[in-house]
């Protein structure tokens, strides 16, 4: 008797998105196709401190004067001049969501 494989729903990437024309945001990659990125459970990077954005999707934001928007449930971007997508490790992907929100 064949034992039954139950598919365990894998949870989307936490990715940062920098696109030319609506600028960087953070959240959980759940499509790409041609020039579109959706995104789930996103943010707005406005600042951050650090070296790059690549160090960010490493290490999370350092400390400093960062302004990070408030969480949005789903943000869809087009960008025909392309996107840079890094996928961010659990410790960055933590920071950056645990990340107080910039207030005006």
């Amino acid at each position: 008797m064949k034992k039954k494989t139950v598919k365990k729903k894998l949870k989307p990437p936490y990715v940062i998105v920098r696109s030319h024309t609506a600028g960087v945001h953070a959240g959980f990659l759940v499509s790409r196709k041609g020039d579109t990125v959706t995104l789930e459970k996103s943010r707005r990077l406005w600042r951050w401190c650090g070296a790059s954005l690549s160090q960010v999707a490493t290490s999370g934001l350092a400390s400093g004067d960062n302004k990070i928007g408030e969480e949005v449930l789903k943000t869809e971007i087009i960008s025909p001049q392309g996107f840079e997508i890094a996928h961010c490790t659990e410790l960055a992907a933590k920071n950056i969501q645990e990340f107080s929100p910039w207030k005006i």
